[in-house]
């Protein structure tokens, strides 16, 4: 679907404009174009490559799902690519939507193929108060920028609760499901991590005054943009090394229990094996043992028996393997 917003001097805000009145629309150097295409098809290409005429490695990047946030410099006009929260994205699995941007100096143009919340924030934002169309393209760039960061601290509140869970439960019930859990955390987080850090570099490239198309105005706000941007990552940076620090925790705890068992195992078979030899030396079968015709050899192999395993107990006790003395 396409939809082109016009603002100009003479004539406010409109909307309803065909795709094939853009040629007429783009002659105004003093009138602001937003073209939105949101579907991904071939007349929605057609508009970037015959209208705008943009370059084909950034049509490219707009067509490929798997490129990280960037921004590039092509001298008339400036390509972002950037990454919103996905309405489906959870603290399991962090998922994000691309959305790409070309922004001129009287125009700008985004291209989604899924539904863009941010999108359609700064369009709402728009109608009601026209001024966003009318301080230039990089004031809408601004509104939806900060809007699709504003998206990323309900995921990251979500993710401080459902850490804070995991890491009583990894002390408590150090279980198979704990550690997938924790796993899940840690993938999620880096993902968010990375996307987050990408933005920033964005946002901080964009406030820096290297691009001639991006007004002082905007910079301001783009700047506050920036400031979110870096509050995430640091938080992102924060619950992976906590997630890291209860992933750890979950081990030793693991770790621990198994060699407890493994002692006790030890010491088990440590008490039999004195036991043993004494049963294996009376097991022999040869008819000249003096104990084997004795009245009371039978009693007194037991009673030898057992104080063999009561003092390797006592010593061990002793040596605080059973956990004291």
């Amino acid at each position: 679907m396409v939809t082109i917003i016009t603002w100009s001097p003479d004539e406010g805000l409109r909307e309803g404009h065909a795709p094939g009145d853009l040629p007429a629309l783009l002659e105004r150097t003093d009138r602001v174009v937003w073209v939105d295409l949101s579907s991904g098809s071939k007349d929605e290409i057609a508009i970037l490559t015959g209208v705008f005429r943009f370059h084909p490695l950034a049509i490219e990047d707009c067509l490929n799902r798997r490129h990280s946030p960037k921004v590039d410099d092509f001298k008339d006009y400036l390509f972002i690519l950037s990454h919103g929260v996905h309405p489906e994205s959870s603290v399991r699995e962090f998922k994000t939507r691309p959305l790409s941007l070309f922004v001129g100096r009287s125009y700008i143009v985004t291209f989604h193929r899924d539904k863009s919340r941010s999108v359609e924030y700064a369009m709402e934002s728009a109608r009601r108060n026209p001024r966003v169309m009318a301080e230039g393209p990089d004031s809408v760039l601004h509104a939806i920028l900060d809007y699709q960061v504003d998206q990323y601290l309900p995921v990251l509140e979500v993710f401080e609760k459902k850490i804070e869970d995991v890491e009583g439960r990894v002390f408590t019930a150090p279980t198979e499901e704990v550690l997938t859990d924790v796993l899940a955390f840690k993938k999620a987080l880096m993902r968010l991590r990375r996307i987050a850090g990408h933005q920033r570099d964005i946002l901080m490239r964009l406030v820096r005054r290297e691009f001639p198309m991006i007004d002082e105005k905007a910079i301001y706000g783009l700047r506050d943009v920036s400031d979110h941007l870096v509050r995430i990552t640091d938080l992102a940076d924060t619950y992976r090394d906590v997630v890291a620090g209860a992933l750890e925790a979950h081990l030793s705890i693991v770790s621990n229990r198994t060699n407890e068992i493994m002692r006790v195992l030890t010491v088990i078979a440590t008490l039999f094996i004195p036991l043993t030899f004494v049963v294996g030396v009376y097991g022999m079968n040869f008819d000249h043992m003096p104990e084997l015709h004795w009245r009371y050899g039978y009693l007194a192999v037991w009673v030898l028996m057992l104080g063999v395993a009561g003092g390797m107990y006592w010593y061990f006790r002793r040596r605080g393997i059973f956990g004291g003395r």
